[in-house]
């Protein structure tokens, strides 16, 4: 077995993996815009998903049926922090534990039209107009 894990503690606010070489993590100074974090400079696994989505969201922006497909396939994801009132919330959130699940889809509502507002590229503006519509159809 391989000692590559050693000393490496998950748990450990702030921890990262050994990496040989230095290959994998930029220090902080190479990266021009540091990535949204939570307290303690770490990103949520829930803000790797959503850059995930959109990503995949504006690689197929211009096929209607893909951009439904993939909408679908994540639904339960999406809608998550909207319908169960008992979620998790990100130090982040827009969202707030007190907040009744219509006026969590109000707020998102707004903050959505905010981001489509200040977006400047047209797919992007797209991208999320269309994430907007999906989950606001299931309010």
């Amino acid at each position: 077995m391989s000692n590559d894990f050693q000393g490496f503690n998950p748990f450990t606010p702030g921890a990262k993996m050994p990496t040989k070489g230095g290959f994998g993590i930029l220090s902080d100074n190479e990266r021009k815009q540091p990535p949204p974090s939570t307290p303690g400079g770490q990103i949520s696994p829930r803000q790797m998903k959503m850059k995930e989505i959109t990503t995949e969201l504006l690689m197929c922006i211009s096929d209607d049926e893909s951009v439904s497909e993939l909408l679908l396939s994540h639904e339960e994801f999406l809608l998550n922090q909207l319908n169960n009132v008992d979620a998790v919330l990100e130090p982040d959130s827009v969202l707030t534990p007190d907040m009744t699940r219509s006026q969590r889809f109000q707020r998102y509502g707004e903050v959505m039209q905010e981001r489509i507002d200040g977006a400047r590229a047209p797919a992007a503006k797209k991208a999320l107009g269309a994430l907007k519509d999906f989950v606001m159809s299931r309010e």
